[in-house]
């Protein structure tokens, strides 16, 4: 469950009053307790005290009549139930009672020495105490007297008990009202104060999820109502400077395609340069008509060369500038790099020994563009013997693994540099006097359209691999 502050906020200020009206009724109620309790034993304490002074001399003479008389006039007190009286002996000589059975807790029993008191020491009633437990007091007869009996007198907390859960029910019944005023103020104001907040979040959460246009109405002249305004006001600000963004971003986007488009300009430009200025030449000795046929021959020959050339050339740039997109169809990888391996030829020119190698595993059938993987591999096999000077080793290796058929082109030529080896899929860029440098570019196209991934790395016989990875 998500708790929300407004949740958060009542469940709290909720909390809070019950907790404060419990903490102050438990006070009030033991407060108002002990001041009943004492109120009760002062008045029952000075009930027994007169009780003691005017059974003194029928004590003395143990005067049952007298003392039962006395007994009766204490017990029409609505709180007396019981009267004891007993001489100095412990025997009793009045024992009345209502014939009430309380319980221990609605009965308080006080008792009273009474002593022989001379009449210089008399008029002091300090010697007077209350027992609430029932226990009798040390037989003194010291400077109080001789102790001539005991007064026991029994109450009844009824009247305490009814008066204490009256008040409890008040302090219950005011602490319900104080909660029900405290709930309704707490939604108040969580409706007045959280809600507010509750939409200032979802405005900024709107923006966040691309809702530029989100603003909120202000209504309140307070803080929030400031902050509701400041809120518009960002985000007023932001959508300027959002506007303002796009703006600089489209401007540095046309920059940046003029600058490429230059780049690639000035490259086309420097490669177009040298064949058509070897074709000029050739065409201006074989105006002359004094050249001998011999040189005509060799200069048709150059031209014928040239244009080759610029064929290848402008070939590359368009697989280059606007690759078709694959056709895809189920075929075999293996049956592929066979092909590749058969067709290719190293020019007799070029002087070179190259033993290509196979290490094929079996591998399933998957969807692909059998001419775009022709071209790419192609490519990378030519590259590959560029690469080996005079003589040396191309290995092909085919394997499945996790991310799908893997495809590795390994040469034993010079290798790569590693701060040139991410430079090698750029367009135009390259080591070879002869090539146009978008072999390894037009590979990296075909293999991004296929969705797989290419990689370069230093083989470990000497010279480079790279490493081809297609999806299943």
């Amino acid at each position: 469950m998500k708790w929300g502050l407004n949740i958060k906020f009542i469940f709290i200020t909720i909390f809070l009053i019950v907790f404060i009206s419990l903490m102050f009724s438990i006070i009030l109620v033991y407060q108002s307790r002990k001041a009943l309790l004492y109120e009760f034993a002062k008045r029952g304490q000075s009930l027994v005290q007169n009780l003691a002074l005017n059974a003194e001399l029928p004590l003395l003479l143990e005067n049952k009549e007298t003392l039962k008389t006395l007994a009766q006039n204490l017990l029409r007190e609505n709180d007396v139930q019981k009267v004891r009286i007993v001489n100095e002996h412990n025997t009793v000589l009045v024992d009345i009672s209502k014939g009430r059975t309380l319980w221990w807790w609605q009965q308080e029993k006080i008792s009273q020495p009474v002593y022989l008191i001379p009449e210089g020491a008399r008029g002091s009633t300090d010697d007077m105490s209350l027992y609430l437990d029932g226990s009798r007091p040390e037989q003194n007869t010291g400077a109080k007297g001789q102790l001539i009996g005991t007064i026991e007198v029994i109450f009844s907390r009824e009247g305490i008990i009814e008066t204490l859960n009256r008040i409890r029910w008040w302090i219950f019944f005011s602490a319900t009202i104080a909660t029900i005023i405290g709930s309704v103020g707490a939604v108040y104001f969580s409706y007045t104060l959280i809600r507010p907040i509750q939409r200032l979040a979802r405005a900024t959460s709107s923006i966040a999820r691309g809702n530029w246009e989100e603003r909120m109405d202000v209504s309140r002249d307070d803080e929030l109502g400031e902050l509701t305004d400041s809120f518009n006001i960002m985000a007023s600000s932001l959508m300027k400077k959002k506007q303002e963004l796009e703006t600089t971003y489209r401007e540095l986007s046309q920059k940046e395609r003029m600058a490429e488009i230059g780049k690639f300009s000035m490259m086309i430009a420097h490669e177009l340069k040298n064949p058509i200025g070897i074709i000029k030449g050739s065409v201006d000795i074989m105006s002359k008509t004094d050249t001998k046929a011999e040189i005509k021959a060799t200069m048709v020959r150059y031209i014928q060369d040239e244009i080759k050339r610029l064929n290848r050339l402008i070939d590359d740039f368009l697989s280059f500038a606007k690759p078709q997109p694959p056709q895809k169809a189920l075929s075999d990888i293996n049956t592929i790099i066979e092909k590749v391996t058969t067709h290719f030829m190293i020019p007799e020119e070029a002087h070179k020994k190259i033993t290509l190698h196979r290490s094929l595993d079996p591998l399933p059938a998957i969807a692909i563009d059998d001419h775009q993987i022709y071209q790419a591999l192609l490519n990378l096999l030519s590259n590959a013997a560029q690469a080996i000077t005079q003589q040396g080793d191309i290995y092909f290796k085919t394997d499945v693994s996790d991310a799908g058929v893997r495809i590795q082109v390994s040469d034993t030529g010079v290798g790569i540099p590693d701060p040139e080896k991410e430079k090698v899929f750029d367009p135009f860029y390259t080591t070879n006097a002869t090539g146009t440098g978008l072999g390894l570019s037009i590979v990296k196209k075909i293999v991004d359209n296929h969705s797989g991934h290419i990689q370069i790395s230093d083989f470990t016989g000497g010279g480079t691999t790279f490493t081809i990875r297609l999806p299943m």
